[in-house]
């Protein structure tokens, strides 16, 4: 199956993030003297009153843990969607139902193997900064990251099967369910105080597991989030995979 992309491509993409990861080694790292902890990066050291006036408001380490948990919570389920959808799509009109699986989890392999090279210099940062190569509140954002990626693709499948028109619109619709479920974890929590039923928090709960969201939380992934979000989404892409195609990709074969 050769609609992911060239050796080539994988390559370069991997010989940046290696190259960054090493630079990043070298250009930042900590020092403890007579004046405190200070951090130097490319060179340059951040004023000590500056880490003094963030320590003073927040820890600062907590405060570079937070942003880069967002920063891998976005880059990378976007980096796996982008990288694998358009491929996969590819891979289902030439085989069908074995395109499908085949090319989910090749896909699924692609978007694996640029989402984590593209942060690879986030760890270097990590082991120079923090002390730790791989944190595990990283980690875990990390492995939020990759199953919304999973996720976003499979619904990206789902609007593609029901909209032949354009490849673009279903990858629209996909990132504004995933809006859409973001809000939803939010009514999880506080439904009661917006007077919302405990049935009807329940129908939150199994939409919120359903959807994708781009609430990257901090304890461990849901196992209503592996069953609906990414099973029951995979079986439900497959089914539309066999409703025989029209439109667009069934006029091109007539025209053929």
């Amino acid at each position: 199956m050769d609609y992911f992309g060239s050796y080539k491509l994988r390559i370069t993409w991997a010989s940046i993030s290696i190259f960054l990861f090493g630079f990043f080694l070298v250009a930042f790292r900590t020092s403890n003297g007579p004046d405190g902890f200070a951090i130097h990066a490319f060179g340059v050291t951040i004023p000590q009153n500056l880490l003094a006036s963030m320590d003073a408001l927040a820890d600062p380490m907590q405060l570079m843990r937070s942003f880069l948990r967002a920063f891998i919570g976005w880059v990378v389920p976007f980096t796996f969607l982008f990288t694998a959808y358009f491929p996969l799509v590819d891979a289902i009109e030439s085989d069908k139902l074995k395109g499908f699986f085949l090319g989910a989890l090749v896909g699924s392999a692609n978007g694996f193997f640029y989402s984590q090279i593209l942060i690879l210099p986030i760890w270097a940062f990590c082991a120079r900064i923090m002390g730790s190569i791989i944190p595990g509140s990283l980690a875990l954002a990390d492995l939020h990251a990759v199953v919304l990626g999973l996720q976003l693709l499979i619904w990206s499948i789902i609007f593609n099967r029901l909209i032949r028109s354009n490849r673009g619109i279903p990858m629209i619709l996909t990132l504004g369910f995933s809006a859409l479920g973001t809000k939803l974890y939010y009514l999880v929590d506080f439904g009661e105080m917006f007077g919302m039923t405990i049935g009807q928090i329940k129908v939150v709960k199994f939409l919120n597991h359903f959807l994708p969201s781009e609430h990257v939380t901090e304890g461990p992934i849901a196992a209503g989030t592996l069953f609906y979000g990414i099973v029951g989404t995979l079986v439900l892409a497959a089914l539309l995979v066999l409703i025989p195609m029209s439109g667009r990709g069934k006029v091109s074969r007539n025209k053929r």
